[in-house]
């Protein structure tokens, strides 16, 4: 998911004259090079991602397929390690001087981090209803442009509606902080990260999951 946030700042990031002409298409091309290619790396090789499993793992939790210790145990260590890759990521993305002088992850950052904590939560849970619904569609189809496919149209537009991802914003204002965004640790946490990923819980457990769940499975129903 960091090297998605870091293609989409690269080339969607980089478009100033694009984004003072025609937003729309500038936010197109943010969202369309860049996460959807991270989420697709993720699904194919088994990685864990947290969002994602906000919605998987509660499923499983909730048909009785897995307890509560094992739900809790899948959050916290994707969480951690996301966190920790993204970090390592960012740090990278850092050194390795590729952004030149552009300000896209210095803008970005400082943007989301000074979200209202009610507006960064629906942001977490409007994205991450639609990346659940990506997961969940990849999850049915059993050929690799299949599920490019069905990853590419959420994801791409998660990102050009301007949602908030928890484990894309671990790695982007951190990127953002060490390019020089005013931000604090402590605003990062607070203002960002807190909001964004109790937002995203709700989007991918109850949001998409819920409904799915109580149409097809034994959420909700007496033994």
């Amino acid at each position: 998911i960091g090297f998605g946030s870091y293609l989409a700042i690269t080339v969607g990031g980089a478009c100033p004259g694009i984004a003072a002409s025609n937003p729309g298409l500038q936010k197109i091309i943010l969202g369309a090079f860049g996460l959807p290619f991270g989420l697709i790396m993720t699904l194919v090789t088994g990685g864990e991602l947290f969002t994602g499993n906000t919605a998987l793992v509660t499923a499983a939790y909730k048909e009785g397929k897995t307890d509560g210790k094992s739900l809790i145990k899948s959050w916290v260590a994707s969480y951690a390690g996301n966190f920790v890759g993204s970090l390592l990521l960012a740090y990278l993305a850092f050194k390795s001087g590729t952004l030149g002088n552009a300000p896209a992850s210095v803008a970005i950052a400082t943007a989301k981090s000074t979200l209202p904590f009610d507006v960064a939560f629906v942001r977490g849970i409007l994205c991450n209803w639609l990346v659940c619904m990506a997961v969940y569609m990849a999850s049915g189809c059993s050929t690799m442009i299949g599920k490019m496919t069905a990853v590419w149209f959420p994801i791409s537009a998660f990102v050009a509606l301007g949602l908030d991802h928890s484990v894309a914003n671990m790695f982007i204002i951190p990127l953002g902080i060490m390019r020089g965004a005013e931000i604090t640790i402590g605003q990062f946490i607070t203002k960002n990260l807190i909001p964004v990923t109790l937002g995203n819980i709700v989007g991918g457990a109850l949001m998409c999951m819920g409904p799915f769940g109580s149409a097809f499975g034994n959420w909700g129903k007496k033994d």
